[in-house]
């Protein structure tokens, strides 16, 4: 008996580091949660609940240029801060979410009530999430 509970310890140990070796992830780290999180936290305006889902040195680009626009935490605080404070009433929802791995493609609707008007606009970004965090965005520009 005393054996096979130690094989029972052995093979669980196993199973815990291949789990941990080949990266499967927590549903609260899965790249669609950590998606959901960054939305969430751009809805709440909550800047420090928005850095956490973004690795510290993350980088966003422009599509198709492949411009950086973006590297880093600091870059990102100064991104969201400008834009709550010139529209403080900014909100985002998804539209539509295609998830493929560790990409998200999200489809957004970003709302703003200025002076009692609504306005909308849509944009897609495409995050990819390592770790249960944003590591690289991308912004797809219209050539129209």
């Amino acid at each position: 008996m005393a054996t096979m509970n130690r094989y029972f310890i052995l093979l669980m140990l196993i199973a815990l580091t291949a789990i941990s070796t080949f990266g499967f992830q927590t549903p609260s780290k899965a790249p669609t949660s950590v998606a959901q999180a960054l939305v969430d936290a751009f809805n709440a305006h909550d800047i420090e609940g928005i850095l956490k889902t973004y690795h510290p040195n993350s980088v966003a680009r422009q599509l198709p240029s492949g411009e950086v626009f973006l590297t880093g935490h600091a870059d990102i605080r100064k991104k969201f801060e400008t834009a709550f404070q010139r529209n403080p009433s900014i909100k985002v929802e998804v539209v539509q979410r295609i998830v493929d791995g560790a990409f998200v493609i999200d489809k957004e609707k970003i709302i703003v009530v200025t002076d009692g008007k609504k306005s909308e606009r849509f944009g897609v970004v495409i995050y990819e999430i390592r770790e249960g965090l944003i590591v690289n965005e991308w912004y797809p520009r219209s050539q129209n």
